[in-house]
């Protein structure tokens, strides 16, 4: 999970089939493996962790290539009362060190262009928000306090982008700038629009629920929510467009039944 390249050509992720969600790097044909965090030393909760709900979560690689940062800690509906730590390695495996004290759940780490500061999600109760911290002193600025989470630095470090709840049932994508002014909802469909990344060409993509919440199924071959889509957009949320078309998705239609793609041929 959570696959990332480095400039240096190392490609860093979550390995699930070691059985407990550490960080690995390897070389982008597969060859070469290296744990650089084992999860089994972390001190979770052994149930957790064999249910894939704790562990080394979302490696974020530095620009030098010399640090992996991650969350360790209990993940998804576990957030709600468990904790997770912000934490670096070496990217040779050499050595960590925790970057938040453990007192709220962290995780979700994202390094600026020039590797000076980290940027990262807070969730708990009366404590939410994205953070932002400057390396050198470990000190820590406050971005926002919404329901905010998976917030990305863009190439140019202009810009964070992230996943905002705005209602009960809804998210949106937004950015802000690293100083905390600026902020932009980029999305207004009233679809749940979550997980957005950055192009290399510095656009925006990210999964849509405009054509039913299916947002996982990039990630997930049998997920209970199939065929989820995949839009890209500018920067300034200009130029929304689709670059995935699976088709399957039943739409209901009065008493009529009828696919996406068979729908759409008919509208012409």
């Amino acid at each position: 999970m959570f696959p990332l390249l480095s400039r240096q050509g190392r490609l860093a992720i979550t390995e699930k089939q070691l059985g407990n969600s550490s960080i690995v790097t390897m070389k982008p044909d597969g060859s070469d493996q290296k744990v650089v965090f084992n999860a089994d030393g972390a001190g979770l909760d052994p149930a957790l962790v064999k249910k894939g709900l704790a562990g080394a979560f979302q490696p974020a690689l530095s620009p030098d290539g010399q640090w992996i940062a991650f969350g360790v800690g209990a993940w998804f509906q576990e957030r709600a009362h468990g904790k997770a730590t912000v934490m670096r390695a070496k990217a040779d495996g050499s050595g960590h060190e925790a970057l938040t004290d453990g007192t709220v759940h962290s995780g979700f780490p994202s390094y600026s262009a020039d590797g000076r500061y980290l940027g990262y999600r807070v969730w708990g109760e009366n404590n939410f928000g994205l953070r932002v911290m400057y390396l050198s002193d470990k000190s820590v600025r406050i971005l926002t306090k919404e329901v905010d989470n998976l917030p990305f630095w863009s190439p140019d470090g202009k810009l964070i982008v992230f996943t905002r709840k705005t209602s009960a049932t809804n998210f949106d994508i937004c950015t802000i700038r690293p100083d905390g002014s600026g902020l932009k909802t980029l999305t207004t469909s009233q679809a749940n629009d979550p997980h957005a990344v950055w192009t290399y060409d510095g656009r925006i993509a990210w999964s849509s629920g405009m054509y039913g919440f299916r947002d996982d199924a990039a990630i997930y071959d049998n997920t209970f929510q199939p065929y989820g889509q995949i839009m890209v957009m500018n920067a300034d949320g200009t130029g929304k467009r689709l670059t995935t078309d699976s088709c399957g998705r039943i739409l209901y239609r009065s008493t009529y039944q009828i696919s996406f793609c068979k729908f759409r041929s008919l509208l012409g």
